[in-house]
């Protein structure tokens, strides 16, 4: 099920993908979103990490990139090192 609605707004200059991921710790969560991000040709707008329980979570917006590839940033990002799980939690953008 693609994550956009009926207006797809890929391609808009202001969308923004949120991305969600679970790491052991906040060390291993900053590793994985600066080595994957290297690799990518998104433009960070946020990154926000918190402690939950014995975990951390990452909160990472991102710009330029299309649905497809939102989800293999997401992909990459849960393969790194420490990272226990990362999904596409959404997009959003002006029309």
């Amino acid at each position: 099920m693609p994550l956009s609605s009926s207006l797809d707004l890929s391609d808009h200059p202001d969308t923004r993908h949120v991305l969600r991921f679970t790491a052991d710790d906040v060390t291993q969560a900053l590793d994985a979103a600066r080595l994957t991000l290297a690799a990518s040709p998104a433009e960070v707008c946020t990154l926000s990490i918190s402690t939950v329980g014995r975990l951390v979570e990452g909160v990472l917006r991102v710009r330029r990139l299309d649905e497809a590839g939102a989800v293999r940033l997401a992909d990459r990002l849960a393969e790194r090192p420490g990272v226990q799980s990362s999904r596409v939690e959404h997009q959003w953008g002006r029309s």
